[in-house]
Order: C-alpha cells, then structure tokens, then sequence
C-alpha cells in the first residue's frame, strides 16, 4: 500500500478507502529559529519547543485524505542574519547542502576588528563514553510501542520485535542555516522531508520502555540544557524543576561543568559535561532558581564556541556553523556580533 506523504501522518493507506477526516497532519512547513521549533500552521495553537522529539510529539492541526503528493508548504523570507551557500544535486536528486570554506584572509574591512589573542592552550579532557540504555526483558511491552531510539520509528509487534536490527542517530539533529542532519554523520540536506528519510548511522538493539525502576531506589534522570554566548561569558540554563538548594552543587573545572542536582520524587541529575573551550572555574557563579539552575561560564577570552560540550572524536562539524554571540536575557543564539575563532580553530578550518 502507498505511504501518506503529508507532514505529521507517515501512515500507509487504502485508495479505495481513504474518506475525508481519515488523515491528520500539518499542512505547513517546520519552523526553527533560534533554537525553537514549531510547525508554521499552528505555532500559536501548539507553543514552539526547544527538543526535537518534542517537535516529532506535537500534535496535528488538520484533517482531510491521505495524500502521496502534499503541497509544498509557503517558505518565510531569508532574514537579515542569513547568508546563503550554493546547494548540491546528489545522485538520487536531492538537494544537499554545501559548505563554503571560512575565509581566514586578514583583509581591510569596513569596520576594525579587534584583535583577539589565543590564550594558554588547555589539553582537552577525553569525552567520556556513556554506556547506552537498553530494555530489561523482564519489562512488558505494549503492541505498538514505537521504538525511543531517534530515527528508527519501528513499532513493537511482538516479542520477537525485540531481536531486530535497529537503525538509529546516537546523536542529535542538527539545524545550521537551513541545512539539516545530525551530528553522528554527515549528510546534509536542506527539506524536512528529506532529513526525514536519513536513515541511521549505528545498528543496535530496539529501546521500547528502556530499563526497569526500582520506585525504591534512587532514579538518575537527565536535564534540558540551553545555553547562549557573549564575548567573555556562557550563559547556561539547566532545567531541573525543583532542585533542592541545600544538597545540589555545581562544580566548575577548567574545561568541564559538574551538575549534581537533587529533585522531587527521589530524582537526581548527576551528570559531567566537557565544555568546548576552557573556562576560569574561580570566576563561574551558578543560581539554584525554582524551575532551573542558571549558570555563567567564564571564557579567558572572547571567542565563539561552536557548541557548548566537546564533541566526540570524529565529529565533523560545518565550517562556520557556531554559536553566535548572543543578547543578554533571550534564548537562542541569535546577535549581531561576528564570529571570533582562535588561531587555531582558524588552522584547523583552513
């Protein structure tokens, strides 16, 4: 049977059945700005999200047939910060994204610049390898359950569901200037509906329900972070709704963030991010707030990190994708500053 090809239904459909009302979806496109992502037909019914599969779970907002062909959703026009890089036509005819080298000509310029000096150089501590979750067995699974794994979407039919050969993106998506792939390979594309179809880059096993809690023990759960730059700081925001003040700490070393978070229902962040540049830990101050832990990293010097944790070796990210200088008080990325890279991020791109 043919595949609905309408944005949000993905589902297979009779010809001969397929009445008014029988598939729900989005008619417009997907819409990612500064770090939030919402569906441009019902971003004010359904509030923009910062988490990708928090966009994947946002409901639909129309009903009509099943369709092999949707319409081609309005494109918003280019914004002022934008700039735009010459796509390529891979074999299959899809659009792929092409990065254009960063420039490290030391040209004149309308406006000066100021030079930025590269500071003692820290040895970079290894990322640390975390241990995948895997389903108990003992664990019961409901027909139909999709699989938590990001771009697998198999659905668990029985328990021999279990042994299958799961395809998947150990790492998360990635949206640079209206290109879009993760960042565990490096396929770039620039339709959602095409970065929909990357298909993944690890074999392993299925993640139905994931491992069996113990109500009595101590759970360890993770934490959204969001994070914005200025020249000398970064502003991270853990959310960790309810963290204990007495028992919580953040710790700061040279390169590395410790989050040690206590929260209702017997709930603990505990977690160690390798930051992407160093950082002066005597200088970093941290807020414990109701909804959230408000840190300021201090950077020795005022240069652009491309992302906030140090990413796995291997990692190739776009030349020029970074996090931007940002403003003060605003999520997102988004300033009006120009990227500052040290000499030997510069090298390293050249």
């Amino acid at each position: 049977m043919p595949r609905c090809a309408n944005k949000g239904c993905q589902k297979e459909f009779d010809e001969a059945d397929n009445a008014e009302g029988s598939c729900s979806y989005h008619p417009g496109g997907p819409v990612f700005h500064e770090g939030l992502k919402s569906w441009s037909c019902c971003n004010e019914v359904n509030k923009p999200v910062l988490e990708f599969d928090q966009f994947m779970a946002l409901p639909t907002c129309t009903k009509g047939k099943h369709s092999q062909s949707p319409s081609a959703p309005s494109k918003p026009a280019p914004t002022k910060t934008e700039t735009t890089h010459e796509p390529t036509i891979s074999a299959d005819g899809v659009e792929t994204y092409g990065f254009s080298k960063l420039s490290t000509d030391s040209g004149p310029s309308e406006a000066p610049q100021q030079a930025v000096s590269s500071t003692s150089s820290v040895p970079a501590p290894a990322p640390k390898v975390e241990e995948e979750e895997e389903d108990d067995p003992s664990v019961q699974v409901r027909e139909g359950t999709g699989c938590k794994r990001t771009g697998c979407g198999y659905k668990y039919v029985n328990e021999e569901s279990r042994s299958g050969v799961c395809r998947y993106h150990p790492q998360g998506a990635i949206f640079h200037e209206g290109s879009k792939g993760y960042l565990c390979c490096k396929r770039r594309v620039l339709e959602f509906s095409e970065f929909l179809k990357i298909e993944g880059c690890k074999e392993g096993k299925h993640l139905f329900v994931g491992s069996k809690k113990d109500e009595t023990k101590e759970e360890k759960v993770d934490c959204r972070l969001d994070h914005y730059q200025t020249p000398l700081q970064v502003h991270v925001s853990a959310f960790a709704k309810g963290a204990d003040k007495e028992k919580s700490t953040v710790k700061f070393e040279s390169q590395s963030l410790h989050l040690d978070l206590y929260l209702p229902s017997n709930k603990r962040v505990n977690k160690t991010l390798q930051l992407y540049g160093p950082i002066y830990p005597e200088t970093c101050t941290y807020r414990i707030l109701g909804t959230k832990v408000d840190i300021v990293l201090q950077k020795p010097s005022a240069i652009s990190w491309p992302l906030l944790e140090l990413p796995p070796p291997g990692t190739e990210l776009p030349p020029g994708y970074a996090l931007t200088f940002g403003v003060s008080g605003r999520t997102g990325t988004v300033g009006g500053k120009e990227i500052v890279l040290s000499p030997e991020e510069l090298a390293r791109r050249g």
